[in-house]
Formats: structure tokens, sequence, C-alpha cells
């Protein structure tokens, strides 16, 4: 890299540092408790630091003070997205017993999930817990531990279902200290008995064994136990999800309870805008085309990288249950696509129901589709790595164009379904489990507004899951989440193409939500999951 190149780059990432401090804060604090997790405080370098978020030693000292400043503010947001996550775990109108065994069950599951959280732990300790008692964070979060277990104890001993006289605190250092060792000594552990105990099934038998030797010992002999909830509930998700929640669910009490489907749309909108992320320094976003198509004209955005050349492409349909939703809404996701993989996306605008119901929308984005392969040229990109995705409802577009499109004069390299819905089946076990979402409550209705027909709906157009054959699709990346009515769904349709011969590679996202992309600013397992199939695609793109 010129000295000349070296001075613009700097000078972009000064205007970004100037327009979202706030961001670059977090990027810091994110990227700092991995090194200080991995290499302890004394070994870990501002340097490294700086280089791995794209600032300088300048940019970290001035927003932290120093080394100790940094380390402090680590500190401080590990224990704060912990403290968060289990005060909005626990609910007052539970029962005693049952909010007990929330607070357990999150305790183990956050330690397993965040392991960076003990080593940060075991850095403290064997520096007796200095920067905790510095910085007051002890005092802090001791208040507001204790005060969760207190309170359910006390409620507890009022109703007759808690022995009296026990310490919550007690309580706590059992729980704490289950859930630390299971995190802290698995390599030694693992060494002398074998890893056998940190299987899936083992880490949930051992996390309810606790649960009961806790509730045995604080239970009153004759008190009935609160029904457990399945294992599907609410403790289960992950605990950085429930901060987008609640900033979501913020934002749209603002819609009326009589809003059009209209208006969703034009919130939507707004909602979006106010939490979108910066968009990647290295991506152009301003060309927009309009396609025309059976079912009227279309508008895409692209999204391209400015490195230029030839690039692969991706066509991209948002979700939204077909009736909200943009390119601008799904900003975030395709601008990643474009700048991790250095290639060019094209976001499709398609037509909403139910003013416009099937086949408007698979009529525009298969012409959209058609339109990218018969200009690429034009667009810069290479005809033979055009590969398609979307989510939720886009997911559904996107698998039904591909099976439209089986043994055409348009080759696709691959597709990208995320939480797709590939099929109306309301028998799945996942539609049972989750019937209040989160996000999406799959009531029915929209899939009815969607395709008002009955007898469009046995089309692979619109349940691409019901196509005759599967055999020659693209090979695909299928991305579902544990706590989402669509997740056997997209199951399904992966386990469809895998018998059809088709390469499939199956995200299972564990212990995350429908739409769980929207929540890249809060959970670093969404962050993770869109790397995930970006890297993917990008192997196809190369090979």
């Amino acid at each position: 890299m010129n000295q000349l190149t070296k001075d613009g780059a700097g000078q972009a990432r000064r205007q970004n540092w100037k327009q979202d401090p706030e961001r670059v804060q977090r990027d810091i604090i994110e990227v700092a408790t991995r090194v200080f997790a991995d290499q302890g405080f004394a070994k870990a370098r501002i340097e490294d630091i700086a280089a791995q978020t794209e600032t300088s030693k300048r940019m970290v000292y001035y927003y932290f003070g120093d080394k100790q400043g940094l380390y402090a503010k680590v500190l401080e947001a590990a224990y704060l997205r912990m403290g968060q996550g289990e005060s909005e775990t626990v609910l007052d109108a539970m029962a005693p017993d049952e909010a007990l065994r929330r607070v357990i069950t999150f305790q183990f599951d956050h330690h397993r999930k965040h392991p960076e959280f003990i080593r940060l732990l075991m850095v403290e300790n064997i520096q007796n817990a200095r920067t905790l008692r510095e910085t007051g964070l002890l005092e802090q979060h001791h208040d507001q531990a204790r005060a969760v277990l207190d309170r359910i104890y006390r409620r507890g001993v009022a109703e007759g279902v808690f022995r009296p006289g026990i310490d919550p605190l007690k309580l706590r250092l059992m729980l704490s200290g289950v859930s630390f060792f299971n995190v802290s000594n698995r390599p030694s552990f693992t060494a002398l008995f074998g890893d056998r105990l940190w299987g899936e099934e083992e880490q949930q038998a051992l996390r309810e064994m606790l649960v009961e030797t806790l509730l045995t010992y604080v239970m009153t002999p004759a008190a009935p136990r609160a029904e457990a909830e399945p294992q599907k509930d609410e403790r289960m998700i992950n605990p950085e999800i429930h901060p987008f929640l609640a900033t979501w669910d913020e934002k749209w009490a603002a819609l009326k309870p009589d809003a059009t489907p209209a208006d969703r749309r034009k919130r939507f909108e707004v909602i979006a805008h106010e939490m979108r992320l910066p968009t990647p320094e290295d991506v152009e976003t301003e060309a927009v085309h309009w396609i025309e198509s059976p079912s009227g004209p279309v508008r895409v955005r692209v999204f391209r990288h400015n490195s230029g050349g030839v690039q692969p492409c991706l066509i991209y349909m948002h979700g939204g249950g077909w009736m909200q939703g943009s390119p601008e809404t799904h900003w975030d996701i395709t601008a990643r696509f474009a700048s991790f993989n250095r290639q060019t996306v094209i976001s499709v605008d398609y037509a909403k129901a139910p003013e416009e119901p099937f086949p408007a929308a698979f009529n525009q984005c298969l012409a959209v589709t058609r339109w990218t392969h018969a200009n690429a040229d034009m667009l810069g990109i290479d005809p033979a790595k055009i590969a398609i995705g979307g989510d939720s409802a886009g997911g559904n577009l996107a698998a039904a164009v591909a099976v439209e499109l089986l043994g055409s004069d348009v080759p696709l390299l691959a597709q990208v379904l995320v939480y797709p819905s590939c099929d109306f089946d309301r028998t799945r076990p996942s539609y049972l489990e989750n019937p209040d979402g989160p996000l999406v409550k799959p009531d029915g209705k929209v899939e009815a507004m969607y395709c008002p027909n009955p007898a469009d709906k046995v089309s692979p157009r619109v349940q691409p899951l019901l196509a005759e054959s599967h055999a020659g699709l693209p090979p695909a990346y299928i991305a579902v989440a544990e706590h989402d009515p669509l997740r056997d769904s997209g199951r399904a349709y992966a386990e469809a193409l895998t018998k059809a011969g088709v390469s499939v590679e199956l995200s299972q996202g564990e212990g995350l939500i429908h739409g769980y992309l929207r929540a890249m600013e809060f959970c670093d397992a969404s962050r993770q999951s869109l790397a995930a199939m970006a890297a993917w695609l990008n192997a196809r793109n190369e090979a």
C-alpha cells in the first residue's frame, strides 16, 4: 500500500470515528475482550487491539485513558451483559421455584456461551480482584446479583414454598461454583477423565442436576413444584438477543393497533433506518435500476465492492412476510456480503402483499435474476458466478426462483437461504414449540395474504419444498434458528435437497431466533453467523 493510499484509508477511518464514536468504542471493547481473555492483562498489547479494530493506539488511549482503563471497561461490559440478561430472564410473575430455575439455567448457559467471561474472571482472581475492587464493579454487581436471588427467595418463603433460614448468598456461591468450574476446569478435567461430559446432552443433564440439587435444598418438602417449561423456552435464547428484542419491541410500540400493512411498511423503514449499522467503507451503494417484469417494473439497489473488475454476484431477496421490507431495511446484510466477499449484491424491492399477492413478487424476482444474467457485462459481474439468496419470505422467493430456473439457460452458482419459509406445514414441532415467536408469530394470516388462491398453494413457486424433484439444484447454505417457528421448514428443505444429491450446509442457529441477523449490533452469534454464510459463499465464488 503506498503512502497516498494509507493516508486515504486513515482519513476514512478518522471520519468514521467522528461519525459514530460509540460504535468505535464498542468495537474496541469487543476485540479487547478476546485479547485480554486469551492473553491475560500482562501479555495483552494495545497495538494488537488497535490493529484488529483498524483504529490506533492514540484512539484507544483517547477513549479509555490507558491499558488499565480499557481492561476495566472490558470487565464492566462483561458484567453488565450478564446482569442485564439475568434481570430480563427473571419474571416476578413466575412461581418462585420456576424463577429460581430460570436464574440457575441462565447463569449455567451464559458461562458456557461466554468462556471469555470466565477467563477474564480467572485473570481477576490471579490479581486478587484488583480491578473489580478499584472500579466499584464488585459492589455494583454484588448488589444486583444478590437482589435477584433475595427477591425470589423472600417471595418463596412468604408463599410457603421455600424453607426459611437459608442465606441466598450461599445459593449464589453453589450456583456460581458449578457454572464456573464447568468452563474454567474443562481442560484439566478432560485430561484426567475425558471429554464425555461436554456433549450437548450431558451438559443439559448436568444443568438439570444443578437445578434439582438447589431446588431440593431450598424447597419445603410438601411444596408442589411448578412444572418445568420445555427446553425451547426463553431461558435458552442467547442472552444477547434480549436487549435487541427490548429495543425492537419499544420501537414497534409506536404503531397503532389498527395499523394497515402500508402503515407497517412505513414504520419498518423508519426502524430499520434508525438501527442501521455503519456501511462498510469499501462498498458502493448508490446504483439503482428498474427492471421490467410480467408483474410490472421492479426496483433493485446494487451493493458493489469498490475494488472494481469482474465480480461474483449475489441476488438477494429481503424478508418481511411478503408484506414489508426493502433493500433499505436489509442494508446491513447486503452491504456486508459485498464487503466480506468483495462482490456485487443486487437487492430486490419486489411487490408486496396484500395489494400485490402471488405471483407478483415471484415474477419480479425471476425477472431480476434473468436480467442480471443477461446484463452481466454492464453490471461488471461474472455470469457463471451468480448466486441467489434471501431471508425468511425472501428465502422462500430465492428457493422458488432456483427451482424455476433448474435446467434453464440461467445457471446459478449457489443459494443462501436464511431462516426460510419453504412450505406452509403448520404441524411441524417448531410451530408448536414457538407459537409466540419471538419476532414472528405463525398465525397463518401472512401466508393467506401472500397467496390467497388455494389452488396456487400446491405450486413449488409458492412452496418450493413441494417441487417434484430437487435434483440438480445449486449447492445451498441453509441457516435456521433454534427458537423459530420456521426452523423445521428450513430443516425439511435441507433434508429434501440432501436426499436429491444437492450439497447442503445446514447452520442450526443454536440459541437464536427468527430474524436474528437484525440483532448484529447486540449479538456476537448473529455477526458470526453472517460471516459464516458469507465465507461459505465466497468459497464457491473462488472455486
